[in-house]
């Protein structure tokens, strides 16, 4: 039958807290794919899609227009979303004249498991509920619902889950018009439905998961992801996607993906060619492969870091005024930005900085490491062609088809080297990489790490496999043999892991913080050993 689809999708999204700040909570991902794409993939590309907007309704529109150009979809802008008098009736009431036939009403927050029923009877998706009071209840008998309680405590056992099937979409906006009764501060979409319990209302019982709060959007996620012990890597300012073959990247920032795409060009023919842009949106092809994390072996790291030094490593001349230019992203790369991320990580933690004793070592606080630091030799960086965020999930290994031998394609580069975007320091990639072959961030995402804190005792441990401990001698073999200098890649990975520190959650945030600080202890030691011996 004909029918269309409407997603409720104007709402700020408040029960999500800062999750949508910068985005419609439509467009949050669930296991890598917008709650919207999972609403839009039930339905055949020949139903036409009503969606209502009004917060963030840009990252909708952007969002839609690159992961499903394909598709027919009309945009319905909301006048008023927040506020008394708004809510989902009011605006579902908005797309009345875009719904003048039989159609399925969906909110931009719920997703269930199961198929959708077409519209050819009036249905009402629903699911049982323990506290009747947050929703909109059932009461059903002979398999109909004979009467809708919005809100109020009752002893009933179903909720409506927002989702319904509309066939007499007539009768339904007519119900909608005449009955604007305010409820919870919102117009609801039961004043429409209390009318087509006249026409027979059918309950349709659907596997729920609702990801309109924060804790159930981290619960839908896992469950979409399989569940299990996972560690919550994700930021309110940066998404991934991945979705009709393609991989989109959400940025708060529009800067950011201007400059990432001027960065591919600079990586031309090492990482994918990006083919889309709107907004804060960019797209490329998904490409088959594994990232290098998961097919780590001694040759395939030497195969690596051969095509590294090959391909991408290399030298840039710069004049005078480019180098002391270069000098100064140095300086504020490694020296300004690490000042200010940690001012960040000790008011977001209230840590403060004094004598600890992290895994049975006394390390002194870390202003005085710091000071111990010599900046302008961090500063006298090495200029060249970067990736910028240079560790083994940042690697997908290909095969070539005519030759067997893998290939390796570069992913998540970084945007820019300080202000520079054509050249940066080698010695930043080095380090990134030789942090990656300190800690699997594979196995911190799925919460293989420990830590504990007692006053000014620190304890750590993480999960580290074989073959990441074959790969990190590897990698030192290869550093050593090419002369790099691998005090400053130690000092560097230190300071990287305290940059990293304030942009992620407790308890990995205080793991990086005292990781960092243990390992910067340890670097600095070490090169004064050095410095002492040469004496």
């Amino acid at each position: 039958m004909k029918y269309k689809v409407c997603i409720l999708a104007a709402g700020v999204g408040s029960r999500i807290g800062a999750l949508s700040e910068n985005v419609n909570k439509a467009i949050l991902p669930i296991n890598f794919k917008a709650v919207i794409s999972h609403i839009i993939e039930k339905f055949s590309d020949d139903v036409e899609i009503v969606v209502a907007i009004g917060h963030k309704k840009e990252t909708i529109i952007d969002y839609l227009n690159i992961a499903h150009p394909e598709r027919k979809i009309t945009y319905v802008e909301v006048d008023r979303f927040l506020g008394p008098g708004t809510g989902p009736g009011y605006s579902l009431f908005q797309c009345k004249s875009h719904l003048q036939c039989p159609f399925i009403f969906f909110a931009a927050d719920t997703l269930v498991l199961e198929k959708i029923p077409e519209p050819d009877e009036n249905w009402f998706g629903i699911a049982p509920v323990k506290e009747t009071e947050k929703y909109c209840t059932v009461k059903i008998k002979n398999n109909l619902v004979y009467q809708l309680d919005d809100k109020i405590k009752t002893n009933n056992k179903f909720a409506f889950i927002g989702l319904a099937g509309v066939r007499d979409y007539l009768d339904f906006f007519e119900g909608l018009e005449k009955d604007k009764e305010i409820k919870s501060g919102e117009i609801q979409v039961s004043n429409g439905f209390n009318r087509l319990i006249n026409n027979k209302l059918v309950p349709v019982g659907f596997t729920w998961f609702d990801t309109g709060t924060l804790e159930n959007y981290k619960e839908t996620n896992e469950n979409f992801s399989g569940g299990g012990k996972e560690f919550d890597f994700s930021k309110s300012n940066e998404f991934i996607y991945f979705v009709n073959g393609k991989v989109v990247k959400y940025f708060s920032e529009k800067d950011i993906v201007e400059k990432r795409i001027i960065r591919s060009n600079y990586l031309k023919g090492l990482c994918p060619v990006v083919e889309s842009k709107k907004g804060n949106f960019y797209s490329y092809k998904m490409i088959d492969g594994q990232v290098l994390y998961d097919v780590l072996d001694r040759q395939i790291v030497r195969d690596f870091l051969r095509w590294l030094k090959v391909n991408l490593w290399k030298d840039i001349n710069l004049s005078e005024e480019e180098k002391e230019k270069f000098r100064k992203s140095c300086k504020e790369f490694y020296y300004d930005k690490t000042l200010e991320r940690l001012k960040r990580f000790y008011e977001k933690t209230r840590i403060e900085d004094s004598w600890s004793n992290v895994n049975g070592v006394q390390i002194p606080p870390l202003k005085e490491l710091l000071n111990k630091i010599d900046w302008n030799y961090l500063e006298e960086g090495t200029p060249v062609n970067f990736h910028g965020d240079l560790q083994f999930d940042n690697v997908l290994v290909t095969r070539n088809n005519l030759s067997n031998l893998n290939k390796f394609i570069l992913l998540d580069w970084r945007h820019e080297f300080g202000k520079s975007l054509d050249f940066g320091d080698l010695y930043y990639d080095l380090a990134k990489l030789y942090g990656g072959t300190n800690i699997s961030y594979k196995s911190i995402k799925k919460g293989e790490f420990s830590f504990d804190i007692s006053g000014d005792s620190i304890y750590y441990d993480y999960k580290i496999s074989n073959n990441l401990i074959e790969a990190r001698e590897e990698y030192e073999s290869f550093l050593t043999k090419h002369g790099f200098d691998l005090d400053k890649i130690r000092i560097i990975t230190a300071l990287i892991f305290l940059n990293m520190s304030p942009l992620h959650q407790e308890p990995f945030n205080l793991m990086l913080y005292f990781m960092g600080k243990n390992k910067l202890y340890y670097a600095l030691n070490n090169l004064e050993m050095k410095k002492d011996v040469k004496k």
